[in-house]
């Protein structure tokens, strides 16, 4: 019985969602903001191609 109700109940939250998405599609949920940002592109080293940390440089002969 209480297997039932969990489960009308997640049907009823799936539907609810699916009425508001609907209903408001510029709403933006947290993960569509956390999707919509984009990280810069890491440095590398332009000779061995080492990730640079911070503004130091290549521990390599060559300049980054």
């Amino acid at each position: 019985m209480i297997i039932k109700i969990v489960a009308a109940f997640l049907v009823f939250m799936v539907v609810m969602g699916a009425i508001q998405k609907w209903l408001n599609p510029k709403h933006k949920t947290p993960l569509d903001r956390l999707r919509a940002t984009r990280l810069p592109r890491p440095r590398k080293c332009k000779r061995c191609g080492k990730f640079l940390l911070g503004k130091d440089d290549c521990t390599c002969s060559g300049k980054g």
